[in-house]
């Protein structure tokens, strides 16, 4: 039996910002979703996250439509996100006025011939898996604090609520080249994948985005239950605080009946 791929998204200003330095790109019909989250406090932030998706989602695409071979997946995947960096600092070269321009950024490309996929990651913006009831976070920030939670300098009372656990180790567009983050797993009937910018994160805790998906979505769900999930997770980090610019991703997997 073959397997079936809705996706949704939403982006949304959130409660405190001036402007929506997120961006979120789409394509259903490839396995395709692409999260950025352009640097607060940098110029031009939106600039750099809407140059990001475009180019991920353009290159993955590009990938979908040339290479049905899983097995490059997760090599495709680490170049997109290198090309995404070179688009933004070729922009810089172009208007030294957008020099500190940057970005975070998490997509998810799905391969429907292997019922396979294949994360990628630069930042702290996140990809989770909610299966089996239990919701597992598939990236690793690229945090001050994650590195000092990795080194075991900070505990993980500690290290939440940080004043600095905003600040990025990396990303895409500043000079120094990123080394992106690519995993890969097999899809399953019932999954669902979040795809979030740290404005969700920041203001809601795993549990509180795990019930929301418990009572948005079943077996059954169809695009307007998955559309509606979104809506209900970006108006409890809104109503939470909504502190940051908010973007989510659901890519959700049911049995194609």
């Amino acid at each position: 039996m073959s397997l079936k791929i809705t996706i949704a998204g939403l982006t949304d200003i959130g409660q405190r910002r001036s402007r929506n330095e997120d961006s979120l790109e789409i394509r259903s019909e490839f396995g395709i979703a692409v999260v950025a989250d352009g640097m607060g406090g940098h110029p031009h932030g939106d600039l750099a996250s809407s140059l990001a998706t475009e180019t991920v989602t353009a290159k993955l695409q590009e990938f979908a439509e040339s290479d049905s071979d899983s097995s490059h997946s997760a090599d495709a995947m680490a170049e997109t996100l290198l090309s995404a960096h070179e688009v933004i600092r070729t922009s810089i070269d172009e208007n030294p006025k957008l020099d500190g321009m940057g970005t975070t950024v998490v997509t998810m490309l799905i391969n429907p011939s292997s019922e396979s996929y294949t994360v990628g990651h630069v930042g702290d913006s996140r990809a989770y898996l909610l299966r089996d009831g239990e919701l597992t976070q598939l990236t690793t920030d690229d945090t001050w604090v994650q590195e000092r939670l990795d080194a075991n300098h900070l505990t993980a009372e500690q290290a939440s609520g940080h004043p600095l656990g905003h600040m990025i180790t990396q990303c895409l567009g500043l000079e120094n080249r990123p080394e992106p983050h690519v995993s890969e797993g097999m899809l399953i009937a019932g999954d669902i994948y979040v795809l979030c910018s740290d404005g969700l994160t920041g203001v809601l805790a795993d549990e509180n985005i795990a019930e929301i998906l418990h009572g948005k979505l079943g077996p059954n769900s169809d695009s307007q239950d998955t559309e509606a999930a979104v809506r209900d997770i970006v108006h409890a980090a809104n109503h939470a605080g909504g502190h940051d610019n908010i973007t989510v991703a659901l890519v959700v997997v049911a049995n194609d009946s």
